[in-house]
């Protein structure tokens, strides 16, 4: 029989993102390809605007672009050119997410774009240590649950191996639903993301 025991734990904590990530954008359509880019420049400076207005910074923005191309007719005519913009903001408070991408589409009019929004949590430390000591826990409890079984006694430990990893939101963010004059918070909800601690650990056995 062997003289040790090696099992697995988890632990798991779910926390609330600590901050999210808009996907926003411009677009406009016109005769000339300087007209497109002249309007959708200046939505997206509009939007830049109202962002810097709720308090983002430089660093927290970053835009992409132009990205220009043409509509044709059915015969192949050029009749419109659409130029567009994309932008990502920063930000620290989930919480306001819905109220930026409102007050965004609001101030840019028909020309908003709005690709979606994602959240993080950017301090996983606390997390992982609460987790780290359910995972140890859970393993304990199946090694001398499994020691108990076999009439032995558990020991000490002598090895320790450790994974992390984390879920995505396990609470779906609700729809969005939204107007090019909205003037009212855009309904999200960031949920909560699961941090994930596992562990294997090799107990001998203590007789």
């Amino acid at each position: 029989m062997s003289e040790a025991i090696t099992v697995q734990g988890v632990g798991r904590v779910e926390a609330r993102p600590d901050g999210a990530t808009l996907e926003l954008g411009t677009e406009a359509r016109a005769e000339s390809v300087e007209q497109a880019l002249s309007a959708a420049s200046q939505a997206l400076t509009t939007m830049v605007a109202a962002l810097h207005a709720n308090g983002a910074t430089e660093t927290d923005l970053r835009t992409e672009g132009p990205s220009t191309y043409t509509v044709t007719d059915n015969a192949g005519r050029v009749n419109s050119y659409v130029c567009s913009f994309r932008l990502t903001a920063r930000i620290s408070d989930p919480a306001r997410a819905g109220i930026l991408l409102a007050d965004c589409v609001a101030q840019a009019g028909d020309g908003a774009l709005v690709h979606g929004v994602s959240y993080t949590l950017r301090d996983r430390g606390e997390h992982q240590r609460q987790a780290r000591v359910l995972a140890v826990a859970d393993a304990r409890a199946r090694a001398e649950q499994l020691a108990k079984l076999v009439g032995r006694p558990l020991g000490r430990a002598t090895n320790v191996t450790e994974s992390s990893g984390s879920g995505g939101p396990i609470r779906p963010m609700r729809a969005m639903a939204f107007a090019a004059d909205a003037a009212e918070a855009v309904e999200v909800e960031p949920g909560v993301e699961q941090v994930t601690v596992g562990v294997e650990v090799t107990w001998v056995f203590a007789d």
